[in-house]
Formats: structure tokens, sequence, C-alpha cells
């Protein structure tokens, strides 16, 4: 398939290039010049003569530039609606102007939380796909991803993995089946990542987290004892049922994957410094 990927140069565009890139032929696209040997436009989205020719003879748009949560802080409100919210409209305008059938659009889990200017403008550009999905007929699928943005160090990115986290490496697969199924007319789905906890070892955490820990990896406690990690005070079940039943999505990565490379790393004698690193 010919396939768009916008926000190329992006943490996700980028995994998503590389992993498409064996299997089909990309256009990438972003506000900066990005060093590839694909095709490559250069155009901002907030401009929408620099994006209505980018669909042009593509099969797929994956659509992936936004402000995000933690951008909160140090943009304002306009720039959040310049890109995420006229940048998808000029790139939508863009599909269905050169008959573009599919799309792949991410959105994230702050849907749920319309009190802040992340939050609604996720909201608005799910409502502009399903506009264009009524009228225009085109097919979308929107991935919600839980916090994936860059982590300072592996110690945080750890942490978060028992918090509201999912690793990058699952939110490209989760991408990378959403541009390969070309079934869905118009899905809204959450990548979360999976842990093996029980209801049980919910009940159990607030009381005894290093226990519940242990249950499920022998040496668990003693990691998160000598390397300082934070825990959270609770633990949820996040299961991406709907991603998988739609997808065939299965992430690979949690807490408890983060806790055996920091084994290895553990027996090597680098831990520290690994956490550190990103």
């Amino acid at each position: 398939m010919k396939v768009l990927i916008t926000g190329a140069g992006g943490s996700l565009g980028a995994g998503l290039a590389a992993s498409l890139a064996p299997r089909h032929a990309l256009r990438l696209s972003d506000v900066r010049d990005v060093e590839t040997p694909h095709a490559f436009v250069r155009a901002d989205i907030r401009r929408r003569e620099e994006v209505l020719p980018l669909a042009a003879g593509m099969d797929v748009v994956v659509h992936t530039p936004a402000w995000h949560g933690i951008h909160l802080r140090s943009h304002g409100q306009g720039d959040f609606w310049d890109v995420n919210v006229d940048g998808t409209f000029n790139v939508l305008q863009s599909v269905v102007a050169h008959g573009v059938r599919r799309v792949v659009w991410i959105s994230s889990m702050s849907v749920r939380d319309r009190n802040n200017i992340y939050g609604l403008s996720k909201v608005i550009g799910e409502e502009l796909c399903a506009f264009y999905h009524r009228g225009a007929g085109v097919r979308f699928i929107l991935l919600r991803p839980a916090d994936f943005t860059p982590y300072p160090n592996r110690r945080r990115y750890g942490e978060r993995l028992l918090r509201g986290g999912v690793d990058r490496r699952d939110v490209v697969a989760a991408a990378e089946l959403a541009v390969e199924h070309a079934d869905a007319a118009f899905e809204a789905l959450p990548v979360l990542r999976q842990d093996p906890f029980t209801e049980q070892d919910v009940n159990a955490w607030a009381a005894d987290p290093a226990a519940v820990l242990e249950r499920h990896r022998p040496g668990a406690a003693d990691l998160v004892r000598r390397y300082a990690l934070s825990l959270p005070e609770r633990i949820g079940r996040p299961d991406p049922v709907e991603a998988r039943a739609c997808l065939g999505y299965r992430p690979r990565y949690n807490f408890f994957s983060f806790l055996e490379d920091l084994a290895a790393h553990d027996a090597a004698g680098d831990a520290e410094a690994w956490l550190s690193g990103v």
C-alpha cells in the first residue's frame, strides 16, 4: 500500500515508518526536514496550502502530530487549537480532496478529560473524523494511546508503567496493525498496556505491594527496594480488549518486562547508569 505518515519526525511517526517500510511504499511529512530514504514532503499542517497536496495517490493516511498534555505548561490554548484541531482539519481536507478511503488518526485517552485544552482538542479531532466518515465515507481507526510521551530517564519510564503509561513500541505496533486492517469502518480503540494483576492483587496492593509483585516475579520486591523505585498507592487492571478484538493487538511491555531488563543490568553491574539513561 501507499501510506502517508504526517509528523514523521516524531517518536511515533519515526517508529511507524521503520515498521511499515519493508512492506509498504511510504510518503513522509513533517514541519522539519527528516533524513529518510523514503519520499518526503516538508509541510506545516497549520498551513492548508502546504497540506492539501499531501494525500495525493495514497491508500492510507496516518496522522500523528499534536501538542500533548506535557505541553500544557509551555504552550497556550491557541497552539493546541492550531495544531491539534486546525491541523487535523487540513489533513482531512487533503484526504477528501484526493479520495483517500482510509485514515488512522492518533487520538488519546485524554478524550475523557474535556477540562483542559489538550483533551478538548482530541475530542474535537475525533468529531472531525466522525464528520468525514458520515459525510465522505472515509474509514477511520482512531487510536487512543495511554501516556507514551518521551520520558526523562528509564527510571521514570518504568515507574510510569504502573501508572498511566504504555510503551511506545506497543503504540507503534497498534498503529501498524491499524494501517494493515482494512475492514474497520469507524473504530475508536484504547491502546493500553496489559498487566498480569488479578482483582485480588488490586485489592491487596495498598497493604503490601511487595507481596503482590513477588507473586508475579520472584525478586521483584528486592529490585524495587534496592533501586528505590516509586510505586503508586493503587494499581488498576488495564485491558486493551477493544484493540485486541478489532486489530489483534497484544501489548508486550509492562512493569514486569521493565524489571526483567533491570535485573539483567543489575547482574551486569550497570543498573544505575541504565536507569539514568534514555
